[in-house]
């Protein structure tokens, strides 16, 4: 379970819906990915009938407050329609808000399988394939990814419901570790002409060629004894036989252009949620519907890539830098014994944006409890291996946050004027070239109250007084 402000996440959805493309930019473990991944559970799911998922909204439109409403009544964020904007509400997961029984005897699992799609973006997608899959000339079979899956059902059910259709998702984690604007051109070009419903006609968008081939394509799931064969689904779209009504809506795919008015059919969702057939071939092109949804999150450093203006002219961005660890992480065991020491350490840390996430506190619980231990006992190791490794850069960065939290892990003093006065005296201290056990010796202590986390912070602040820079490694 991750908590956030109300205010944040009402904006959130309310983006969502107004952008199909979302970037949620922030420091590492500020829950960015996990509130992604649970929003889009939540809207996909949508309302329970009969025991079954449908994804559509309890008010049956596709407005941002029929979306709030379906997260509140399936479960996902019951307090999701407060007035509150600054209380912390609880963002939850399908397992989290049903028991186990309701989800075993649903359909939860096979719908979010072609609703949602999860790619953790590597630093060499440099082309729209990394999106959309290949095909092996060797096997003559297509290898879609499950974004490519998901396209093609947003598509299906878009004709089927029209504005009102499930949302789709596709979720890039650490989307900028590679260049955006590269991998992802085809998707922020289509978005902007996507493919709508006009009365009883639809106007095709603009197409994204997904293969050079102008048939569609058996991907790996294919049934064997099916390819190359004249009577097969696979051929059915090119010689007449198309009583199936996702096949004639990958013929709109295959043989439409841009902007042309056809006519709206029927589509079967049996054989498209349950059928076996839909998945198995892939068209030669995809559009981009309005009910499918890219997320992004983002964090900015020297591995990172900048955003071009084509990029962010398309997204609304949301920005998780504000941690309050009392809020959200009162309830964890051990909390209570560690916020004095996390505490001070996030008001060292923040003002250069080098604090941590929740994910951080929680690990470090985790180890505590691991070790049937306490913060007294635990701390200065946890402080060393988890807050210290992230800690590098120039003296305009770590000048002024290297020598009071040495100060800190000598001390143990959480008065920041004290704090400060100390770190003036600790800069003169190595500047004079002494040594810790004789800075030690002069404030009448035998050891520090972190000797760990004193250590590295005394050798890292010499190393940034000598050189102007410091890295932990």
């Amino acid at each position: 379970m991750i908590r956030e402000r109300r205010g944040v996440v009402q904006s959130l959805v309310t983006a969502l819906v107004t952008k199909p493309f979302m970037l949620l930019s922030g420091i590492s473990g500020s829950g960015k990915t996990q509130l992604a991944r649970r929003i889009a559970a939540g809207i996909a799911m949508g309302m329970k009938e009969d025991d079954r998922f449908n994804g559509l909204s309890y008010s049956g439109d596709g407005t941002a407050q029929a979306f709030k409403v379906t997260l509140a009544k399936n479960g996902i964020i019951p307090d999701i329609l407060g007035d509150d904007g600054n209380a912390y509400i609880d963002i939850r997961t399908p397992e989290d808000a049903w028991s186990a029984d309701d989800l075993r005897n649903s359909n939860l699992n096979e719908i979010l399988k072609y609703r949602i799609a999860f790619l953790p973006v590597r630093p060499d997608w440099t082309d729209p394939q990394k999106i959309w899959g290949y095909y092996n000339p060797l096997t003559g079979l297509y290898y879609p990814t499950p974004a490519t899956l998901v396209a093609m059902h947003a598509y299906l059910e878009f004709l089927a419901y029209g504005d009102a259709a499930p949302r789709h998702f596709i979720i890039l984690d650490e989307l900028n570790l590679a260049r955006v604007e590269y991998y992802l051109a085809d998707i922020l070009s289509l978005m902007e002409c996507p493919t709508t419903i006009e009365g009883d006609q639809i106007k095709m968008g603009e197409f994204s060629a997904v293969h050079p081939f102008n048939r569609p394509l058996w991907t790996l799931s294919a049934p064997k004894s099916e390819i190359g064969k004249e009577d097969s689904v696979h051929e059915q779209l090119y010689i007449g036989k198309m009583d199936k009504s996702w096949a004639l809506a990958y013929h709109y795919l295959s043989a439409a252009n841009a902007g042309m008015m056809l006519k709206k059919m029927p589509v079967n969702l049996d054989e498209v949620i349950s059928g076996a057939d839909w998945h198995r071939i892939v068209p030669p092109k995809l559009s981009f519907t309005p009910n499918l949804t890219i997320i992004g999150t983002v964090n900015v450093d020297e591995t990172t890539y900048a955003f071009s203006p084509k990029v962010l002219d398309r997204a609304f961005v949301m920005e998780f830098n504000e941690m309050n660890y009392d809020l959200v992480c009162h309830d964890w065991p051990g909390f209570a014994d560690a916020q004095p020491a996390l505490a001070t350490m996030h008001k060292i840390l923040r003002p250069e944006n080098l604090h941590f996430g929740y994910r951080t506190v929680h690990e470090v619980l985790d180890y505590i409890a691991q070790a049937q231990s306490d913060w007294q006992h635990q701390g200065d190791f946890c402080m060393a291996s988890k807050i210290l490794p992230k800690l590098r850069g120039g003296e305009d960065r770590l000048g002024s946050i290297l020598p009071v939290f040495l100060a800190f892990a000598i001390t143990n003093d959480q008065n920041f004027e004290t704090l400060h006065a100390t770190a003036s005296d600790l800069v003169a201290d190595i500047l004079e070239g002494r040594q810790l056990p004789g800075i030690l010796k002069r404030l009448n202590l035998t050891q520090p109250a972190y000797p760990l986390t004193a250590d590295k912070l005394f050798r890292m602040t010499r190393q940034l007084l000598e050189t102007g820079l410091a890295s932990f490694f």
